[in-house]
C-alpha cells in the first residue's frame, strides 16, 4: 500500500498481527523473495519454499505461526499443502493466493481451513491485513451450497491459466488449447464473464423448505 492524497495507509507488522513467523510458498522466486524481504522488515521470521515437497520439509523443521500459499504450483496444489500443514500444526493461520481468483476457489480454500483467500497481486500489507480480518472470513463456514461458475467463466479462467503457463506466448497457448491463434486472440479480447451471484444460504440451524 502507498501514500494516497497525503494519507499513509496503515502498515501491519508482527505485533499487530500477533505472530512472529511466516512461511511463503510460491514458485515465482522474484515475487517470493520480494515479499519475504517486506515481511522481514515488518518483524517476521520468514521461511520460503517453491513447491509442496520443499514446503513440507521446511515446515516440519520450523513450523510457523502463519503461512501464505500459492494456489497453483508445479506438482501438488496449494490446497493440498494447506491440508498437510494443518495436519502438522493445526493452529497455523493460512492464506491462499491465486492469480486466477474465483468464487469456487475461495470457497474451497476456506472449507479446507484457510483464514482468507486473496487474488494476486498482493503486497505485504494486503496479506497481513487479510490475516487480521481472518477471524471473520467472507465465506460463511456453515454454507452448504454455492452456484457453479458459468461455462464461459470456466473457459476464460482456463485460457488465462494456459496462457500464463506459456509465459504469455499466444502461439504456444493456442497450440496447447488446440485452437487457431486468431481464435485465441479474439477470446483474449473479451472481458471476464461474471460469476453467478451467491444466493442467501441458510445456516445449519435454519430449516430448509422443500
Amino acid at each position: 500500500m502507498s501514500e494516497t492524497g497525503g494519507d499513509i495507509a496503515p502498515v501491519y507488522n508482527s505485533a499487530v498481527v500477533g505472530a512472529e513467523s511466516i512461511l511463503l510458498v510460491d514458485d515465482t522466486v522474484i515475487l517470493r523473495d520480494r515479499l519475504a524481504l517486506a515481511l522481514q522488515q515488518r518483524g517476521f521470521t520468514v521461511s520460503t519454499a517453491g513447491n509442496f515437497d520443499e514446503a513440507v520439509e521446511v515446515f516440519r523443521r520450523n513450523p510457523t505461526d502463519l503461512a501464505v500459499l500459492d494456489l497453483r504450483m508445479p506438482g501438488r496444489s496449494g490446497l493440498d499443502l494447506l491440508r498437510k500443514l494443518l495436519m502438522i500444526k493445526p493452529d497455523t493461520r493460512v492464506i491462499i493466493l491465486s492469480g486466477f481468483g474465483s468464487i469456487p476457489a475461495s470457497i474451497d480454500a476456506i472449507r479446507a481451513g484457510a483464514v482468507n483467500f486473496l487474488c494476486k497481486p498482493a503486497d505485504a500489507d494486503d496479506i497481513l491485513s487479510a490475516f487480521v480480518r481472518g477471524d471473520e472470513p467472507s465465506v460463511p463456514k456453515g454454507a452448504v451450497s454455492f452456484p457453479a461458475p458459468s461455462l464461459a467463466r470456466n473457459e476464460w479462467e482456463h485460457i488465462h491459466r494456459v496462457l500464463a503457463d506459456c509465459g504469455n506466448n499466444i502461439s504456444e497457448a493456442a497450440r496447447r488449447l488446440g485452437i487457431h491463434r486468431r481464435s485465441l486472440q479474439r477470446k483474449l479480447r473479451k472481458r471476464a464473464p461474471e460469476d453467478p451471484a451467491i444466493p442467501n444460504v441458510p445456516d445449519d440451524d435454519d430449516d430448509i423448505e422443500e
